[in-house]
């Protein structure tokens, strides 16, 4: 029997950009190679050489890793909602969207990347969706200029500073960090109270003697290890993270030789959760329906189309999808919104317009 080769457009829809292309299907079956001895290929010997890898992350960001790290992004962006915040003890409130953290090593990093991840950053991860039900989140490695790794996380939660700071002291002191941190200060100022020189460009005498003080009264067991800001007032939040978790490893070489021992990278340097690494968006075989609803939104001047030999990009404004009546790609996309990340969208349409 002839085979025949079929071509069948497809769509898949994403937060303001939907991408078009072609499913091969083969009646009945795909054909069947050979070698040049006529033997029978085997789809998985042929492209063994496909499921093994030699890279090394080595501190940069593949060009893939950036278009996973930005899809990834853009949907964290999109179920996440402006959150009120009051704080208790204080009265205060304020509005937030994400979080940005950064979690570092208070002394001399002594494990390998690898174990550090394993060890203290799953840890933390683990017990941030325990207690505070963080669900979504993405994190990336960096390497400071004194060859300790540290990490920037963005999490949708609220994490009240001083226990995001204990949580993250107590598990990496499982590995010694900051017994060493106390016993590295306590030494330093064993005579009182010291100026360090190095840093007063960006740290003054003034301040310095405040972290001595507080130090001191809590015996060095609390050390400044973590960071965390809201982003709300950031104009163009997505390319500021973007540009954050996608930059690349400076160049240093006094640096690199200082640390050429600990300076690359080990094991993977950014990751998310299952429901952000794992991102299809809705997929559906292109109708006459939907095709009609995309020319309609291909037509707006401010609409985007990027055309090659296999695809076709269209990236739009979002709301386009209002003005536009496009109601059956708002229904695949919220379906799959819902299905995916347990995010019902809160509808800004006219649902009388469609």
């Amino acid at each position: 029997m002839e085979r025949q080769l079929t071509l069948i457009p497809h769509a898949s829809i994403h937060p303001g950009q939907i991408n078009l292309y072609n499913e091969i299907q083969w009646e009945p079956s795909r054909p069947i190679k050979y070698d040049s001895s006529g033997n029978e290929l085997q789809h998985s010997v042929k492209y063994q050489h496909l499921l093994t890898s030699t890279r090394s992350a080595e501190g940069h960001v593949s060009d893939i890793a950036k278009r996973k790290l930005k899809k990834a992004l853009n949907y964290f962006l999109f179920v996440s909602d402006e959150k009120t915040v009051h704080l208790n003890y204080s009265g205060r409130k304020f509005k937030f969207k994400l979080a940005f953290v950064t979690l570092t090593l208070p002394s001399s990093q002594v494990h390998s990347d690898n174990e550090i991840k394993s060890k203290c950053l799953n840890s933390f991860l683990i017990e941030l969706k325990k207690f505070y039900k963080v669900h979504n989140y993405i994190w990336r490695a960096e390497k400071q200029k004194n060859g300790n790794i540290h990490f920037h996380l963005l999490v949708d939660k609220f994490i009240p500073y001083q226990e995001l700071r204990d949580r993250w002291n107590r598990i990496i002191n499982k590995l010694g960090y900051v017994d060493r941190y106390r016993e590295n200060q306590i030494n330093f100022f064993r005579n009182g109270f010291r100026v360090r020189p190095e840093l007063l460009a960006s740290w003054p005498k003034d301040k310095q003697l405040q972290a001595y003080k507080r130090g001191s009264k809590l015996h060095w067991n609390s050390p400044n290890s973590t960071d965390i800001h809201s982003i709300r007032n950031i104009q163009n939040i997505k390319l500021y993270i973007s540009k954050y978790l996608t930059k690349q490893e400076p160049n240093n070489e006094v640096a690199q030789e200082q640390t050429e021992k600990v300076i690359s990278q080990g094991g993977r340097i950014w990751g998310c959760n299952y429901e952000l690494s794992n991102i299809k968006g809705a997929q559906t075989i292109l109708d006459n329906e939907l095709k009609d609803e995309i020319d309609r939104l291909a037509d707006d001047p401010g609409v985007k189309i990027i055309s090659e030999q296999y695809y076709t990009i269209i990236i739009f404004d979002f709301q386009l999808f209002d003005q536009y009546k496009c109601s059956r790609l708002f229904q695949l996309f919220a379906s799959y919104i819902f299905e995916t990340f347990h995010y019902s969208m809160q509808l800004k349409f006219d649902s009388q317009a469609f």
